[in-house]
């Protein structure tokens, strides 16, 4: 489906048509600049049309975060212009429903790592999970170490974007669901909303930001992602000199062992790159 300014929907006896306007769905990769995104979103639809699915106390603990539960929050809430979730099956914008624009972002997986190292450590909701313990405690290259072992610390953003529509993993997994993830499913999922709105590369949020806002714009005017900044652990400059620093850091056993262990991560990332 291609999203229009509006989407028309006849009523059940075809009568009248009812006018459905463009949503923004923001499927929250977790460390993913997905802060600054809604930032942004927030700001474009207004506090009060906006929602984190996976946040709301009356939400938080649906079945599933899919098209079907952004369908019954627009039944009872019809104003509602944006959804935000870390835990969307994405792919509420094919629903024949109502008119959606996807917004994703892909981070380099060291990179990302790195950031839920420093992230885990402050935040409140993180410190105390067995994560942000360790990361309290010990450097980086010793946290990595265990968090591979961790279910989040294999190709997280494969896993996360090849969830099922029951919000569970795919079973093209080796039975290790949240290991490995489904990359054909991530990817064609990926592709769709690269032809819709572009797959942003958090490495290059700006040039990301300029290629999303040209296409959202033209059904939210004024909507702007360009210069969003909320949430982050460390201002990076270069973002090269600071992957080299990382690579450069790490054993060269640990390192072939992450890049091995997140291999359908990277792939994707230089698909979308």
């Amino acid at each position: 489906m291609s999203p229009n300014d509006s989407q028309h929907i006849l009523s059940g006896r075809g009568e009248r048509a009812v006018t459905r306007p463009v949503i923004l769905v923001h499927y929250h990769v977790y460390k993913n600049a997905g802060s600054s995104v809604d930032l942004a979103n927030r700001a474009a639809v207004g506090g009060a049309n906006f929602i984190e699915l996976d946040k709301h106390r009356g939400f938080r603990k649906a079945p599933a975060f899919n098209a079907a539960l952004v369908r019954q929050v627009l039944r009872a809430h019809p104003d509602m212009r944006c959804f935000s979730c870390h835990n969307f099956v994405p792919t509420v914008h094919r629903c024949p429903d109502f008119p959606a624009l996807p917004i994703v972002f892909l981070r380099h997986p060291l990179l990302r790592l790195a950031s839920v190292y420093r992230f885990e450590a402050i935040s409140e909701a993180h410190k105390h999970t067995p994560a942000g313990r360790l990361a309290l405690k010990v450097d980086f290259p010793e946290w990595l170490e265990a968090f591979l072992h961790m279910p989040n610390g294999k190709n997280y953003q494969t896993c996360v974007l090849s969830r099922t529509e029951d919000g569970g993993h795919s079973p093209f997994t080796n039975d290790h669901p949240r290991h490995i993830g489904d990359i054909r499913v991530a990817a064609e999922r990926l592709d769709e909303v690269n032809a819709l709105t572009g797959v942003g590369i958090v490495e290059d949020f700006e040039a990301s930001a300029a290629r999303i806002e040209a296409k959202v714009v033209r059904h939210m005017p004024g909507f702007r992602l360009s210069g969003a900044a909320a949430n982050q652990t460390k201002k990076i400059g270069n973002w090269r000199e600071e992957l080299a620093a990382l690579e450069r850091s790490l054993p060269a056993d640990l390192l072939a062992r992450t890049v091995m262990a997140n291999a359908s991560d990277y792939a994707l990332y230089d698909r979308y790159r």
